[in-house]
């Protein structure tokens, strides 16, 4: 380990600095992405409206559908639909929304997040909210 610590610590750090370049490179150097930290990856990227949101949200979406077993084609369906539009107008309630389908299946952290990010609703010049149970 480095002095300045793990790779999941550098992650974290770059998540809370909110930069996607650091926060890409951090996750490539972990073993394994876990599916909320995978969600604020794209968080992070729809913010800084980057052009990898779009495939990192599809990525995001067909792991979702591979994690949560039982997935019907309406849920597949509403949290793509989902996660084009969270950069929009009501892109908050939408947050809150995705949440609650994620609570339900069991999936809590990637729900917190979502949730997290709707109530903070991280837009340019907001503070980051704390990721430590990602």
């Amino acid at each position: 380990m480095s002095t300045k610590g793990s790779a999941h610590s550098r992650f974290r750090r770059a998540l809370d600095a909110r930069n996607p370049t650091l926060v890409l490179a951090a996750a490539a150097e972990l073993r394994r992405v876990e599916l909320a930290d995978a969600l604020s990856i794209c968080l992070v990227l729809l913010d800084a409206r980057s052009p990898l949101y779009s495939r990192a949200a599809v990525r995001w979406q067909a792991r979702l559908c591979l994690e949560a077993r039982g997935m019907e084609l309406g849920e597949a369906a509403f949290v793509l639909g989902g996660l084009e539009a969270l950069g929009g107008e009501h892109g908050e309630a939408v947050a809150l929304a995705l949440a609650g389908l994620l609570e339900a299946r069991g999936l809590s952290a990637a729900a917190r997040v979502l949730a997290r990010w709707g109530s903070f609703a991280l837009r340019p010049g907001r503070a980051a909210p704390e990721h430590g149970d990602t």
